[in-house]
């Protein structure tokens, strides 16, 4: 007679021990939409606070995008030079500590995204491929439009 274990039948410390091999989105992948069980233990352990999509291409952020806990990630990395549209496409993430963000070269959607997540963040790291000179203007397109959001409307 063969026994045969199947990996839903692995307790959760084995689980636990595998997933400690792999990154968030290597677990996200291939594990969020197994079973009931495992996303239940992914969401417990806490596997979605730091989400690192730095290599995800456009096609496989959207489908992750529709899996990700949003209200649980509270560290977000991106690469835009793997997926360059990713940063226009996050919606509001209302736990969101840490952002770094590599490869950028356009500061809009990066501005957008940083005042959306203003009253929350409390690390930003933002790399770029550019020249310094960029950095200054982006320096001072944030500085302008922290004051332009502080200002009263004078209408009132």
């Amino acid at each position: 007679m063969t026994l045969i274990t199947l990996f839903n039948d692995l307790p959760d410390l084995a689980l636990i021990e595998i997933f400690s091999y792999l990154s968030s989105l290597d677990i996200l992948w291939a594990f969020s939409s197994l079973n009931q069980r495992i996303s239940l233990l992914l969401v417990e352990r806490g596997y979605f606070r730091c989400i690192n999509l730095s290599s995800t291409r456009h096609r496989q952020f959207h489908i992750l995008l529709g899996m990700l806990p949003l209200n649980d990630i509270k560290t977000l990395i991106i690469d835009m030079d793997s997926s360059p549209l990713q940063l226009s496409q996050w919606p509001y993430l209302p736990w969101l500590k840490t952002f770094i963000l590599n490869g950028t070269r356009e500061f809009n959607d990066v501005l957008i995204f940083v005042l959306l997540h203003a009253a929350t963040l409390t690390h930003l790291t933002i790399q770029t491929t550019e020249e310094f000179v960029a950095v200054s203007i982006f320096t001072i397109t944030i500085r302008a439009a922290t004051t332009l959001l502080s200002r009263k409307d004078p209408t009132k």
